[in-house]
């Protein structure tokens, strides 16, 4: 435990790190010392390689229209400085390996592809408009889903990052209801729809020409496929169950994996171990993470201390539960040989913004009063 807390020590005493951003050619590179003590005092500097600290991946925060990474390891964890995406960025999907960012730009009609670790340059997927209304990235991040709810369109974007190619247009308007969760695997040729109509619904496998009923469920929530393989589980709302979904493209069985005589309450979120033994539910009516082995059926539950929206992955079995920027940030920490909340707090790093925020619990008697005027 001496180590973890002597790093979260070192970590909230480093002064904030310089601004990187991303320009036509991509990530810019490292400057020399000189011009990064310079770029320092506009806020333009590129990110140095301090003590080669650890990261557990990156979020994107909406309001501030940039990623911020999360520093350290779970537990010992801080934020560290926003790096700019570029220009006015509405939504940002990181990849759960951490290496790259799909981006909705303002002033670009398609999605941008950036890279995180600054080998190649940026570049617009064209055939990708902005504006989907739901969005689904496969559990390594190697594809995504996108659907447009006016069109009842559907595109694939698959060969992630190194060789990206998007699917012409899916038409699903021949699918009753509407969609309330979407998945797709690693190789992208694969995507699973649910829909719901007046309480009932059904999953659909989208392959190839195919459009065809997998299983019929309640109001299913989320859906997942595991790394690197055609095995789903899905989420369903009105029936308080999980379920695993085997080989989808084939002969697909249904196996109900937890229900709710086993504490299974509204479950909102799903996400697969790294290594597809253990399979992670945000169990929202029971305020739990979920746990359930998918080796030896065991079942554990996690009590929430927060109310969680979220679960995506960051980086391995690490993933984030919160996203309100104003509160310190829970995180699942799978990793671990007992899975545990932590969280990472919010550090107010502006000199101007500590010395504000003690003017405003200052009582009016005692502020100085304003200097008389020649």
């Amino acid at each position: 435990m001496a180590k973890p807390k002597l790093l979260a020590c070192l970590l909230l005493l480093l002064p904030g790190w310089p601004v990187c951003a991303w320009d036509e050619r991509g990530v810019s590179q490292s400057k020399s010392t000189a011009a990064q003590n310079e770029a320092v005092t506009d806020g333009s500097a590129t990110t140095p390689d301090l003590f080669g600290i650890p990261s557990i991946g990156y979020v994107f925060e909406p309001e501030a229209q940039a990623l911020q990474p999360v520093l350290g390891t779970p537990g010992a964890a801080v934020f560290g400085s926003k790096v700019e995406l570029g220009s006015k960025v509405r939504r940002a999907w990181v990849s759960p390996r951490q290496s790259f960012v799909l981006a909705e730009v303002e002033e670009s009609p398609g999605v941008l592809l950036l890279d995180l670790q600054g080998a190649r340059a940026a570049r617009t997927l064209s055939a990708l408009p902005i504006g989907a209304n739901q969005v689904a990235v496969s559990p390594t991040g190697t594809a995504m889903a996108f659907f447009f709810r006016n069109e009842n369109r559907l595109q694939i974007a698959s060969g992630l990052p190194d060789s990206p190619e998007v699917s012409s247009g899916i038409d699903l308007a021949v699918l009753p209801g509407l969609l309330s969760s979407l998945a797709v695997s690693d190789d992208g040729r694969a995507v699973l729809v649910a829909f719901t109509d007046a309480g009932m619904g059904a999953v659909y496998l989208i392959h190839s020409d195919q459009k065809r009923v997998i299983t019929p469920v309640g109001d299913v929530r989320a859906m997942t496929f595991l790394s690197n393989s055609l095995d789903a589980v899905i989420a369903d709302t009105a029936a308080n169950e999980v379920r695993l979904l085997k080989d989808v493209t084939g002969v697909a069985t249904n196996q109900i994996l937890a229900e709710e005589s086993r504490g299974i309450s509204h479950p909102l979120a799903l996400q697969v171990s790294a290594d597809n033994s253990r399979v992670f539910a945000l169990n929202s009516g029971a305020a739990a993470i979920t746990t359930l082995d998918l080796t030896t059926g065991l079942l554990t539950h996690l009590p929430i201390n927060g109310s969680a929206s979220r679960l995506q992955r960051l980086n391995g079995d690490v993933f984030q539960l919160t996203d309100d920027s104003r509160e310190p940030m829970l995180l699942l920490d799978a990793a671990s040989p007992e899975a545990r909340i932590v969280f990472v707090p919010k550090v107010i790093s502006e000199r101007s913004s500590r010395r504000s925020a003690f003017r405003d619990r200052l009582s009016e008697s005692r502020r100085p009063l304003p200097l008389p005027q020649d």
